[in-house]
């Protein structure tokens, strides 16, 4: 098994979502996990369900749980929508 498949299978990453990268930083004991969504999949307004196009995407991190000694972060680029 591949880190980015191991990430996507311990954080629950399914389509349209997927891990791109997994970053090791031993000198900082930390991982960065990326994650990115498929430049083809629908983004739903959370409102009204609707899709609805992207204008842009918001870039974010979180902290996630450690893996084993080593902190985690995930980052990902939120995509923002347009909706009536």
């Amino acid at each position: 098994m591949h880190d980015r498949d191991l990430y996507a299978t311990i954080l629950g990453i399914r389509a349209p979502w997927q891990v791109s990268d997994v970053s090791l930083k031993a000198t900082e004991s930390t991982v960065e996990v990326t994650v990115a969504l498929a430049t083809d999949a629908a983004t739903p307004c959370p409102q009204c369900g609707r899709p609805s196009p992207r204008y842009d995407a918001k870039p974010r991190r979180w902290r996630h749980l450690d893996t084993c000694q080593f902190k985690t972060f995930i980052t990902a680029d939120v995509p923002r929508i347009e909706c009536a």
